[in-house]
């Protein structure tokens, strides 16, 4: 009787650890990261990180750096699409890269 208990209260223990650890925060550093991979360029993706934090409210700030963490496996784009079609966060998006990059 004791094993079963004990199993499941490892799993539970395994699973809140696996969330806590996938809730880490994403932010400037990860962006320019992501972005020099990208862009091959850290003073660019540092100031295009930068560029985001500046002009986006921290929310939109979180959601585009989780965004642009995410996708960074899956589309030679940085932004995804569901953000880069969210008006504000594509403009400021558009702008920071080309103050930054041009």
């Amino acid at each position: 009787m004791k094993r079963p208990v004990s199993l499941v209260a490892s799993l539970l223990l395994a699973l809140g650890m696996a969330a806590a650890c996938s809730g880490a925060t994403v932010g400037k550093t990860e962006v320019a990261g992501v972005c020099n991979s990208k862009m091959g360029s850290a003073q660019g993706c540092a100031c295009l990180a930068d560029a985001l934090e500046k002009n986006l409210t921290p929310e939109e700030f979180t959601r585009v750096a989780k965004g642009i963490d995410e996708n960074k496996r899956y589309s030679s784009d940085m932004l995804p699409s569901h953000l880069s079609n969210d008006a504000k966060i594509g403009e400021v998006f558009a702008a920071a890269t080309t103050s930054c990059f041009v």
